[in-house]
């Protein structure tokens, strides 16, 4: 039987210190040294994913593309700033709320 508490209790000791990438593939290792029902034992006691767990025993099998050089996400990736979105929201939101203030 697969020990989900101590799986929590190894991640919540090294989560901390993770980033994306080497959460992805601690919940990789935990699954593939727990064996069958792995995954979702790792997934109940980590919160982290099924799929994503799956993404990471690609990677440390080698058949995912192995990005460790470069950074954790492509540059110019992610959400671009409200305010770049929307050029007004900084002298909208000091209209709404100026008046209140003063």
């Amino acid at each position: 039987m697969i020990d989900v508490a101590a799986i929590k209790l190894r991640y919540d000791a090294v989560s901390p210190v993770l980033d994306e990438r080497g959460r992805r593939r601690f919940a990789a290792a935990e699954a593939l040294t727990a064996g069958w029902g792995g995954i979702a034992a790792v997934s109940a006691a980590t919160g982290i994913a099924r799929s994503t767990i799956g993404y990471g025993l690609r990677e440390l099998r080698g058949a995912a593309p192995d990005s460790a050089l470069g950074g954790i996400r492509r540059k110019g990736a992610g959400r671009k700033p409200l305010t770049q979105t929307d050029p007004t929201l900084l002298s909208d939101l000091e209209r709404l709320v100026d008046p209140a203030t003063r």
